[in-house]
């Protein structure tokens, strides 16, 4: 298991390079990331839909050059149909703030998914809270009734959130699995001791997590599978594990092979 934390500029780059990027996208996609209205909005998205190519490319995966191509399962839940790597790979993707993160697993287990989810402190916890009250379940309920600092209850509502919402993307069914059939277990401090799924021991139905920080932000990787690479390890906490990749080491690469594929001969899209 790896997770890359992709760092996005806080101000905007050349529209120049901003349309180059787009040429390593399908058409289909080039006009979902216009129709934003706004700028950050796009350029998120534009590097949430890259992050896939970025990859398979550094990591000498793409086959002749060509672009991976994507699809679907489940719900809706991206899959890489080309190539097809050997070990298989599953991977995930999400976004907070100035940054991606994409997860990847390499698997040989017909079971191997992945689902990361990440969230960052917000100002007011206690709307925050009752926004998502419906789906805690009475214990965690009781986890957040005590009186504490808004960075206190910050800590416990990422812990349970990115916990929860990392597990429904990783089974591919989203808010809609139902977040309050996952119980995240929190001690006095609100640090993870546990969750359980449909009330078993994650663990004990072939579960594996992470936690980590990236900035201020809270992250929780959920996998399945054997592992064929070494990466992260189940039930730890921290930023171990995690590679940073700054603005240029995603860019450069991606037009590189742009103009290597000749997708800018005549600068249009």
């Amino acid at each position: 298991m790896k997770i890359y934390a992709i760092e996005i500029p806080t101000q905007s780059i050349p529209e120049g390079t901003f349309n180059k990027l787009l040429l390593l996208m399908e058409p289909q996609g080039r006009d979902r990331i216009k129709r934003f209205r706004l700028w950050d909005d796009s350029l998120r998205s534009l590097v949430a839909r890259l992050s896939m190519t970025w990859y398979l490319h550094t990591s000498g995966l793409l086959v002749n050059d060509e672009l991976p191509t994507f699809g679907r399962k489940g719900k809706g839940k991206p899959i890489l149909s080309t190539p097809i790597p050997h070990p298989p790979l599953e991977f995930n993707n999400t976004h907070e703030s100035h940054f991606i993160l994409l997860s990847i697993l390499r698997s040989h287990s017909p079971l191997a998914c992945v689902g990361i989810d990440i969230m960052s402190p917000g100002p007011d916890p206690l709307e925050t809270q009752e926004g998502i009250s419906y789906q805690l379940t009475t214990r965690e309920k009781l986890s957040l009734a005590g009186k504490m600092t808004d960075e206190e209850r910050n800590k416990r509502l990422m812990n349970l959130w990115t916990l929860k919402e990392g597990y429904t993307k990783a089974v591919g069914e989203g808010i809609t699995f139902g977040l309050e059939r996952i119980e995240v277990i929190l001690d006095d401090y609100g640090d993870v001791q546990g969750v359980k799924i449909d009330g078993k021991d994650s663990e004990e139905i072939g579960w594996e997590y992470r936690l980590g920080w990236v900035g201020e932000c809270r992250w929780a990787v959920w996998w399945r599978g054997d592992d064929a690479e070494d990466g992260l390890q189940s039930g730890g906490q921290g930023e171990g594990g995690v590679v940073h990749v700054g603005w240029e080491e995603f860019e450069k690469p991606l037009l590189d092979l742009v103009d290597k594929l000749g997708l800018d001969k005549d600068g249009q899209i």
